[in-house]
C-alpha cells in the first residue's frame, strides 16, 4: 500500500510539474507574440499599427510637398500631419508658445539656430540636410559686378526679400559677412553695401514680393534678384523667353539646406517624436525621393550641380563659422532695414563759397548735386529734413534756418511730395551761403528738437555736414558744449549724430568727439566722388562706429 501511494503520489506531482511548465511555456509565447506584435505595429508591418501616433511637421514651403513625400515613404507606424509654414511664422508661433509642431523642416540651418536663439529653446537636429540649393542672382539687362557679394549687392535695382523673414533674403547678407572672415571683403565695404540695399523696401513690406514676383518684375522689366536656384529654375521652365541670366559671384553662394529638426517641447513625447523623425530620415534614402527633387529644381544633400547644365553649375558654399558675426551681421541688418528719421544739417558758411579743388564747382554746389542725386536712394517711408546754418543763413537770432521739415518723403506738399520739396530746398542753399560757422549753438538745438520729437518706430538721427570749425562765438566753448550734449543724451530716446567732414579744412576732432558723443560715426570726404561714398558709410553705420 505504502509503494502504490508513493508512486501515486509521484504521478500526480509529476503530472502537476508538466501543467505548471506548459503554462510557463504558453505564457513566454504570449510574451513573445505581445512583443512581435508590439514591434510589428510600431514598425507598421503586415498592416499592423493600431495605435499609430501622430505627429505634426512644419516644413518651410517650397520644400513641404518633397516633406508630405518623405512621410508618405517613411516606413514606422507614425500618422504624419505635414503642414507649410515659413521661418518668420515659426518664430512668431514659438515666442508665442502655441502650435508647436513636433518636427520643423526650415530653409537652413542658419534660420533654425536663430530661432532657438531668440527664444530660447533648444532643437535637436537629425538630419543636416535633405535637399539643398544655392542662393543666387537673377538678372536681365544690367551690368554686374560678380567678384564679390559684397560689390554685387552694390548693384542698382537689386531686389529680395526681407531677410528677417527668409533664408534666400538673408543669404548674400551672409555670404558677404563671409567673405569679410576670409578677408576677401572688407567690413566698411559691406557696411556701405548693406545699407545702400536695406533701404529699397520691400523688406519693409508688411507682405514682401514672393520669390516668383521678383522674377516676373525682373523678366518683365529688368534688373536683378537674389532668389534661390531652385526658384530661379522654375522660373525659367516655366517661361523660357524670359531671358533670365543666372549667375553667382566668384566667391561662391549660401546654400539652403533644409535641416530636419525635433522641435516638440513635450519631454514624454521626446522619444516617439525622435523616432519618427528618424523614420523621414530614413526615408530620403529612397530613389524616388531623390528623383522628385531634381525634377523641381533642388539638388541633393550632396550640393552636386543640376544636371544638363542647369542653374549655376559648380559652386563654393560660403559660410560663416563665427557664431557672433553671423548674429551681429543679422542684427545689423535688422538695424538698417528700420525707416530712418533725419535731420540734415548743411554748413552754409562762407567757405563753402570756395571752390573744389581741381573742379568748376563750388564746395555747395558739390554738396547740393550730390545729395540731390542720394536723395533718390531714400525709400518714399524715410523721414527727411534739412537745416542750412552760416551766418547768412540764420534768422530770428538763431545761428540756422530750417529750409525742410522732418517729414516722410511721400507726404504730398506743394511741390508734389516732400521729396520734391526737399531736392527744391537743396538747390536754394548756394544763395545762402556766407559768414560764420556756429557749429556748436546748431547741434544743440537740432539735437533737442529731435529729441522731443523722437519716434519709436524709426532710427532717429541727425547728419552734419561741415566744412569746418566752431568759428562763431556763442558763449559756448568746446568742453562746456561736448558736456551740455552729453547732458542731453537719452538712452530711452537715442538720437545718434553722424558727422561729415569736407575736406582737411574740417575740424575733424571736434566731429569725431560729437558723433562719439551720441553713439554715431565721424566720417571725412575730400572730393565730390567721397561724399557719396563716405555718406553711404555714415548711414551703414548708424547706431555705432
Amino acid at each position: 500500500m505504502a509503494a502504490r501511494h508513493s508512486a501515486s503520489s509521484r504521478g500526480e506531482k509529476s503530472t502537476a510539474r508538466g501543467v505548471v511548465h506548459v503554462g510557463l511555456g504558453l505564457l513566454a509565447a504570449v510574451l513573445i507574440i505581445g512583443v512581435v506584435v508590439a514591434g510589428l505595429s510600431r514598425a507598421g508591418v503586415g498592416g499592423f499599427c493600431i495605435d499609430a501616433a501622430e505627429v505634426t511637421v512644419a516644413a518651410e514651403p517650397d520644400i513641404v510637398d518633397h516633406v508630405e513625400t518623405l512621410a508618405g515613404g517613411a516606413g514606422g507606424c507614425y500618422s504624419y500631419e505635414v503642414a507649410a509654414a515659413s521661418s518668420a511664422d515659426m518664430a512668431v508661433r514659438f515666442v508665442s508658445g502655441q502650435d508647436l509642431p513636433d518636427i520643423w523642416v526650415p530653409d537652413s540651418a542658419v534660420r533654425l539656430a536663430q530661432v532657438s536663439q531668440d527664444v530660447q529653446i533648444p532643437f535637436e537636429t537629425v538630419l543636416n540636410s535633405i535637399a539643398s540649393t544655392p542662393v543666387i542672382i537673377a538678372s536681365s539687362g544690367i551690368e554686374l559686378d560678380l567678384s564679390t557679394w559684397t560689390s554685387a549687392l552694390a548693384t542698382p535695382r537689386l531686389a529680395m526679400g526681407d531677410p528677417v523673414r527668409s533664408g534666400s533674403a538673408d543669404a548674400p547678407i551672409l555670404a558677404a559677412t563671409s567673405e569679410v572672415e576670409t578677408m576677401r571683403s572688407t567690413a566698411e565695404a559691406l557696411a556701405t553695401s548693406m545699407a545702400a540695399l536695406a533701404q529699397g523696401q520691400a523688406g519693409r513690406q508688411d507682405v514682401p514680393p514672393t520669390a516668383r514676383d521678383l522674377l516676373d518684375r525682373v523678366s518683365g522689366a529688368g534688373g536683378a534678384a537674389i532668389v534661390s536656384e531652385q526658384q530661379a529654375e522654375l522660373a525659367r521652365r516655366d517661361a523660357p523667353e524670359s531671358g533670365l541670366v543666372l549667375a553667382a559671384p566668384r566667391t561662391g553662394a549660401v546654400f539652403l539646406g533644409y535641416p530636419l529638426a525635433v522641435t516638440t517641447q513635450d519631454p514624454v513625447r521626446r522619444d516617439e517624436v525622435t523616432e519618427a523623425a528618424e523614420e523621414l530620415r530614413a526615408a530620403t534614402a529612397s530613389t524616388d525621393f531623390a528623383s522628385g527633387l531634381a525634377e523641381d529644381g533642388f539638388r541633393g544633400a550632396d550640393r552636386a550641380p543640376l544636371a544638363g547644365g542647369a542653374g549655376v553649375g559648380e559652386v563654393e558654399a560660403l559660410v560663416v563659422r563665427d557664431p557672433n558675426r553671423l548674429h551681429s551681421a543679422l542684427q545689423r541688418w535688422r538695424l538698417l532695414a528700420t525707416p530712418g528719421r533725419s535731420l540734415v544739417l548743411v554748413d552754409t558758411s562762407g567757405s563753402m563759397g570756395f571752390p573744389m579743388a581741381g573742379t568748376d564747382y563750388t564746395r555747395i554746389q558739390a554738396l547740393v548735386d550730390t545729395a540731390a542725386a542720394g536723395l533718390g536712394q531714400f525709400p518714399d517711408d524715410a523721414a527727411l529734413g534739412v537745416w542750412a546754418f552760416g551766418g547768412a543763413a540764420g534768422r530770428d537770432g538763431n545761428p540756422y534756418v530750417e529750409v525742410a521739415p522732418i517729414q516722410r518723403l511721400e507726404v504730398p506738399t506743394a511741390e508734389g511730395i516732400h521729396r520734391d520739396s526737399l531736392a527744391a530746398a537743396l538747390a536754394s542753399l548756394p544763395g545762402v551761403v556766407g559768414g560764420g560757422t556756429d557749429l556748436h549753438r546748431t547741434v544743440l538745438d537740432a539735437y533737442a528738437m529731435v529729441r522731443s520729437t523722437y519716434d519709436p518706430d524709426m532710427i532717429n538721427s541727425i547728419i552734419v555736414i561741415s566744412d569746418g570749425a566752431n568759428d562763431t562765438v556763442s558763449g559756448l566753448a568746446g568742453d562746456d558744449f561736448l558736456d551740455r550734449l552729453r547732458e542731453m543724451v537719452d538712452p530711452s530716446r537715442p538720437v545718434i549724430v553722424v558727422t561729415v567732414g569736407l575736406l582737411d579744412d574740417a575740424d575733424p576732432e571736434t566731429l569725431a568727439e560729437i558723433s562719439r558723443a551720441t553713439g554715431g560715426s565721424s566720417h571725412v570726404a575730400r572730393t565730390p566722388e567721397e561724399i557719396v561714398r563716405v555718406f553711404a558709410a555714415a548711414i551703414g553705420q548708424r547706431g555705432g562706429v
